[in-house]
């Protein structure tokens, strides 16, 4: 029954549009401004992402050197 419900939602999943196709036009190739980033650095919330961003990460590296210890550990306590 999970195999049967997960190839049903896996062919949903592929049928599924995330976004309608817009046409690329020259005026999108001469583009070289980022106006989301820049309004978000004019008001400083780009600092706040960043911020988050530094967060996460150290987050996840904190839990792999845990888990890697805890590994460690394990590891030691094994007969061999």
């Amino acid at each position: 029954m999970k195999k049967l419900v997960t190839i049903v939602l896996l062919i949903f999943s592929l049928s599924a549009l995330a976004q309608e196709k817009t046409p690329v036009t020259e005026a999108d190739y001469t583009n070289s401004s980022v106006d989301m980033a820049d309004v978000m650095r004019s008001e400083g919330k780009i600092y706040v992402l960043v911020g988050i961003i530094v967060i996460i990460f150290a987050g996840i590296i904190v839990y792999l050197v845990h888990t890697d210890r805890k590994i460690s550990k394990l590891e030691k306590n094994l007969p061999s």
